[in-house]
């Protein structure tokens, strides 16, 4: 078996570079109980797993992946993940500001770079960074599991030859191509890129993999243009000749479409008009998601996505009844993914698309990886300071949230007032203009009603979304119970990445 080597190659294998010698524990920082639409349907729990809370994790993904391998080595039967592709460019997310907006109106969006794809040290620092997550990777694969990574041409070359070595060539199944339109493109020089790369790998030759009738690819033209029915069934003419005479033979149809082959030029990118889209600059299409979790698990089995971005595995792993584990670096996108699994229910039904889920996400819970890190810091291009050598921006206060409680027999209300930041002075000239008033600063706010101490619940939350901009400042009424606690917790998270609470005090 032909082998890859690189610099550095060569002090992965050993224990002291793959883990960490204290390995860092997440630290449970919210807990989402499906909140908190009683119009949605809610969910029955999937038998035999009603303790299982999905998870998504900020943080850096070795650091996850070492954590979970205490209690999901051989566990988890999907990985799925679209890790940079060593582009050597900036990818980005767009931030709106306010209200009654939309991604076309560019005076009021932000766009800030959700990760840079320079490796400094070149193709060998990148190798080593997936070489190392690789590893890690096949130690949380069941035996029976299924890992998919989605490539370009960039690494997609270097990647099989590695997935060869960690999985083994008899373990390789699919390199699939996900043709898309080449929006935009223009180039005279080379042939129009308009495809990317999925390499389907199994940890053995005993995996699942369903013939489920959803995940078929629509018949051709030629055959829905030839299909016509009788009493019998749907059918189409398979024509031929034999002896020089012409044959005509019935074929009845059974499925609404066939097998998927490899090249899958049947989902579209993701368009700004649509409802999933987030202003993600990478963001995957639902529908690519689906394919791959019915292909290669069962309801109930645990997805994971250790570079969620926008949170589209686990969306897709939600609405198809799976449990999911996703990791993001990225405080911006981590918040675009909780989001968009809390607002799961105004999405698209997986199962039929023009449908909408209508359904209430399962409990969730937010971790962070306990790092030494400053809390309070805003990304340098939010600010008018220009080093070249900074990347963040530290900050030593933390924003004023003012609120009024109002009492109303033994119910209250809760308002938000206003929003202070001390930063202000250092946010750059451009984006103030974009922010009218106080509440443009704030992307959500969320109450915990009944705080007792340890990790934030949330009981109620009002959100920003790409398609809904309205931010509730007015939450109520809430019920007083002398069994509940007489504080209860604000946390908000601004439009720069800040997170702040408040605690009140509300007994009656």
């Amino acid at each position: 078996m032909v082998n890859l080597k690189w610099n550095g190659k060569n002090n992965i294998n050993s224990d002291s570079e793959l883990y960490e010698e204290n390995y860092l524990p997440f630290q449970l920082v919210e807990y989402i109980n499906s909140p908190l639409n009683d119009k949605l349907e809610k969910k029955k729990p999937i038998e035999d797993k009603k303790e299982w809370e999905n998870l998504l994790i900020l943080g850096d993904n070795k650091l996850a992946i070492d954590s979970l391998l205490k209690d999901f080595e051989n566990k988890i039967n999907l990985i799925y993940f679209d890790p940079p592709f060593a582009t050597g460019g900036e990818f980005n997310l767009k931030i709106l500001i306010g209200e009654n907006i939309q991604f076309s109106n560019s005076q009021r969006w932000i766009n800030k770079v959700a990760y840079d794809d320079y490796w400094k040290g070149g193709i060998d620092a990148y190798l080593n960074f997936m070489y190392m997550r690789l590893l890690l990777m096949k130690k949380l694969l069941s035996d029976s599991g299924s890992i998919y990574i989605h490539l370009d041409w960039h690494m997609v070359h270097y990647l099989k030859i590695i997935m060869d070595e960690i999985f083994g060539p008899d373990n390789f199944r699919n390199e699939i191509i996900w043709a898309y339109p080449a929006a935009s493109v223009q180039t005279r020089n080379f042939f129009v890129r308009s495809y990317d790369a999925i390499l389907f790998y199994t940890k053995s030759d005993d995996y699942v993999f369903n013939d489920d009738p959803n995940i078929y690819m629509e018949y051709s033209d030629r055959v829905k243009k030839a299909l016509k029915k009788d009493e019998k069934g749907i059918y189409y003419h398979r024509g031929g000749s034999h002896n020089g005479k012409k044959l005509s033979q019935k074929v009845y149809i059974e499925q609404n479409g066939v097998f998927p082959r490899d090249v899958w030029n049947d989902i579209p990118y993701v368009r700004a008009n649509t409802i999933e889209y987030q202003g993600f600059s990478t963001q995957k299409p639902e529908r690519l998601l689906k394919r791959i979790i019915l292909a290669s698990t069962n309801k109930g089995d645990i997805v994971a996505d250790f570079f969620c971005g926008s949170g589209t595995t686990l969306v897709a792993a939600e609405k198809l009844g799976r449990r999911w584990i996703g990791c993001d670096f990225s405080n911006f996108a981590v918040n675009m993914a909780y989001k968009r699994i809390i607002d799961i229910g105004n999405g698209n039904n997986l199962l039929h698309w023009k449908k909408t889920y209508n359904r209430s996400a399962k409990p969730f819970k937010l971790y962070k990886i306990k790092e030494k890190r400053e809390e309070y810091r805003i990304p340098l291009e939010f600010t008018s300071i220009k080093k070249n050598d900074m990347e963040f921006v530290d900050i030593s206060q933390r924003p004023s949230i003012i609120t009024e409680i109002k009492k109303e027999d033994n119910c209250f209300f809760i308002e938000l007032k206003d929003y202070i930041i001390p930063y202000e002075n250092l946010i750059s000239k451009e984006i103030k203009e974009k922010i009218l008033k106080w509440s443009d600063l704030i992307d959500y706010w969320a109450i915990d009603i009944n705080y007792k101490g340890k990790e934030f619940i949330t009981t109620w939350i009002s959100y920003r979304t790409p398609k809904n901009r309205k931010l509730i400042l007015d939450a109520g009424p809430f019920i007083f119970k002398e069994s509940n606690s007489k504080y209860a917790i604000i946390k908000t998270y601004d439009i720069f990445g800040i997170e702040t609470f408040q605690k009140l005090k509300i007994g009656l």
